[in-house]
């Protein structure tokens, strides 16, 4: 059974077209679509879900069923803007497939912590209960703007570049520690490194370190682990800062980006599936 699972954000959304039951694996195929400031939310969701139809259709296939993961307040009080698709609170999502993966075990607590493109949310998570404890969200601290971060400093260094491309380098960054990052008219270019990255976001990163400390605090619970979600996850030296610091050991899923989204997907059709970790 193909099923359309959706992470929403202020970002925009990311969807997959996938299997029901194996929603870990490899999706047939996959879609960003970032939020125009002219766009509401519920329609760039919308546009995300109709493209992974048109591909379905394109393969001769059904779409049984569509689920949107979203964070509370994100504009989705209206059920006719995304026409037949279940909606799923994004900590609901993330908890189901995590346990669906086994990244996370059936007792005592974890910390859920959302590295999105706006922000931070932070989420302790009674594992028994299926409950969330306390929560945090802070705005201060998103993938936006280290990708400012990241475009200052080239700035300094004779390399203009806008946020689309900042944001590129930040990424790359992760897959080898060292960028020849250019200037739009191919005339600088200046190389950027991991340690560079790490000195420009030390604050920010401490910031984000204190959020995740006082959510925990404020629980009342000491959690046995952190799971690393959303885009930022990817950024080694974020884990890394996390986990010199912090006391729970710190755990990272495959394609963390995509968990919301795997979540979304599982619970799409009410269906209780089989864990498969």
């Amino acid at each position: 059974m193909l099923v359309v699972g959706v992470g929403a954000g202020a970002h925009g959304a990311r969807a997959i077209l996938t299997h029901l039951d194996s929603p870990h694996r490899a999706p047939l195929a996959t879609r960003t679509v970032r939020r125009r400031r002219d766009r509401s939310l519920p329609s760039t969701v919308v546009d995300a879900i109709s493209a992974l139809h048109a591909v379905a259709s394109t393969l001769d296939v059904h779409v049984e069923h569509s689920a949107i993961a979203y964070r509370s307040g994100d504009e989705f009080d209206a059920r006719e803007d995304v026409g037949s698709a279940q909606l799923v609170p994004d900590t609901i999502a993330q908890l189901r497939y995590l346990r669906f993966t086994g990244t996370v075990p059936a007792h005592g607590a974890t910390v859920l912590c959302d590295l999105g493109s706006t922000g931070m949310s932070v989420s302790v998570v009674d594992l028994a209960r299926g409950a969330m404890v306390t929560s945090q969200r802070a705005t201060s601290f998103g993938g936006d703007d280290l990708d400012q971060l990241v475009r200052r400093h080239l700035a300094v260094h004779g390399v203009r570049t806008d946020v689309d491309t900042a944001r590129s380098i930040k990424e790359r960054l992760s897959e080898g520690g060292v960028v020849n990052a250019r200037d739009l008219d191919g005339r600088g270019n200046h190389v950027f490194t991991r340690r560079d990255f790490d000195d420009i976001t030390a604050g920010p990163v401490r910031y984000a370190r204190m959020i995740v400390e006082q959510t925990i605090e404020l629980s009342g619970i000491e959690p046995a682990s952190i799971v690393l979600l959303g885009g930022g996850a990817n950024i080694a030296s974020i884990a890394v800062a996390f986990e010199s610091k912090l006391g729970p050991r710190i755990v990272i899923p495959h394609r963390p980006e995509l968990v919301s989204a795997r979540g979304a997907a599982l619970l799409s059709s009410g269906q209780r599936l089989t864990n498969v970790g």
